[in-house]
């Protein structure tokens, strides 16, 4: 623009008599000339040189195609190891970098370390450089020195490498590791290489919890599956109907406070007057109390093939669950052999909820109070102390009602238990109704009590046997 302006001015007043005919004279306007022309050739070579060159492009598109695929590794299915591979090499090319490494946190322990990668660094270098950051305390915070020579700490090492990044891969709940890379310049990491790395690592952590939320939502379906397998197996399990006759009916409820439950109850014919019906609690709740549950109920069809007393079948239950029940487990149990012949039942319980009876002849309600140690507490013979079997008539009309601590357990909205206290009044209510009805009831009063929004907090098991007026004949 000067220059044009000098041209013009001496074209428009070239033939003024005020004007210097010989230009050569006035070294002034030629200097200022040379110096505007020399000015903007340099200021034009300066502004060629300075675009990006078809390199810087390359790299650019590199970046931003790096950044895509770590995007995409959650619908590409990749794992978390093969997204901590193309964070390594992105951020490696991205940055130029001539030493990196990356470590990655084992759990949630952090002095867990895997070495995942490693580029022209040896580990005896990376131990100094751990050992140096853990002295300065920076070892897992974002940092950056660009001149690493003005750091006595870092002098002393003798590293060939003059700028290092720390950039730590970290969400606000986790540190999954940390990548550190080198240059062997000063002033290897401007604002704009920075920004991309960190790009990277963001990007990365997002990627690796999307990941592992996908990763969980899996689990968690094929744990609602295998639940829904083990819940139908165990109601597979647990008998429907009991047999029918003449001298007594039951009533049956269960309900579980999961999927499956530790609750069960089982029957076994013996003979044609004689029947065994078991009852019983796991301690626990879930898988574990389902797979506790079909040992037992395995123990209880093996044992009772022998037709042995209620007493010994507790003292061979034990022994038989001390060798496969957890330390931390065991398992209440109530045995009943009822014999409408004898027109009587004898029973033994192992630290399960006592039975309620209502006596008809008495017009009686009562807990019979036995007695009885959990199976799988005491794993010895001295459990053979613990246990006590008693004998009782029935008589005609006669209530028992079974069930498990979840019903006398089960809470109100204000907190209070059900009770024993509760559950006998209730039979004295309704003894004179059918074992159905009578059950019924109970629960009834039950779900009225717990209210609308009942949150079981343990499983419920119900058990109503009456013993009708009219026996078969002999």
């Amino acid at each position: 623009l000067a220059c044009y302006i000098f041209a013009d001015f001496f074209y428009n007043f070239a033939d003024s008599p005020l004007l210097v005919i010989d230009y050569t004279d006035v070294g002034f306007l030629l200097l200022a000339m040379f110096f505007v022309a020399l000015y903007t050739f340099a200021a034009f070579l300066v502004a060629l040189f300075s675009l990006p060159t078809s390199s810087v492009f390359e790299q650019k598109s590199e970046d931003l195609l790096n950044f895509q695929r770590l995007s995409q590794s959650i619908q590409q299915g990749q794992s978390e190891k093969q997204v901590y591979d193309m964070l390594f090499e992105s951020t490696v090319k991205a940055a130029d970098a001539s030493a990196a490494w990356l470590e990655i946190f084992k759990g949630e322990k952090k002095d867990e370390i895997e070495l995942c990668h490693q580029l022209t660094i040896e580990e005896e270098q990376i131990k100094r450089i751990r050992h140096l950051l853990l002295a300065y305390n920076i070892q897992h915070i974002d940092y950056i020195n660009n001149n690493l020579d003005r750091n006595p700490g870092f002098r002393d090492l003798t590293l060939p490498w003059k700028s290092l990044i720390i950039l730590p891969i970290k969400s606000k709940k986790h540190l999954f590791g940390v990548l550190y890379l080198l240059k062997d310049i000063e002033q290897g990491f401007d604002r704009e290489t920075v920004n991309v790395l960190r790009t990277f690592t963001n990007q990365t952590i997002l990627t690796i919890e999307n990941l592992r939320l996908v990763h969980e939502s899996l689990q968690n379906e094929r744990y609602k599956e295998e639940l829904k397998i083990a819940s139908l197996v165990q109601d597979s399990l647990i008998p429907k109907k009991f047999p029918s006759d003449s001298w007594f009916e039951i009533s049956t409820h269960a309900k579980a406070a999961k999927e499956v439950g530790g609750d069960f109850y089982d029957f076994l014919q013996l003979s044609e007057s004689r029947i065994a019906i078991i009852i019983g609690d796991v301690s626990g709740k879930g898988i574990s109390a389902a797979f506790h549950m079909a040992q037992m109920k395995g123990i209880f069809h093996g044992l009772m093939q022998q037709d042995m007393p209620p007493s010994e079948f507790m003292k061979q239950a034990n022994s038989a669950l001390s060798r496969c029940l957890e330390k931390t487990s065991f398992i209440t149990s109530a045995l009943y052999i009822i014999d409408y012949r004898m027109k009587g039942f004898m029973f033994a319980r192992a630290g399960h909820c006592h039975t309620l009876y209502y006596n008809s002849m008495m017009d009686d309600t009562f807990y019979f109070q036995t007695d009885g140690l959990g199976l799988g507490i005491i794993r010895d013979k001295s459990y053979n102390n613990h246990v006590r079997e008693m004998y009782y008539d029935y008589n005609p009309s006669d209530v028992m009602v079974i069930y498990t601590d979840g019903i006398v357990e089960a809470r109100s909205p204000a907190n209070e238990e059900y009770g024993e206290d509760r559950l006998r009044y209730m039979l004295t209510q309704t003894y004179h109704l059918e074992a159905e009805d009578i059950k019924c009831a109970i629960i009834n009063d039950l779900e009225d009590f717990t209210g609308p929004t009942e949150n079981l907090y343990d499983d419920q098991t119900l058990l109503v046997i009456k013993f009708k007026p009219t026996q078969p004949s002999e």
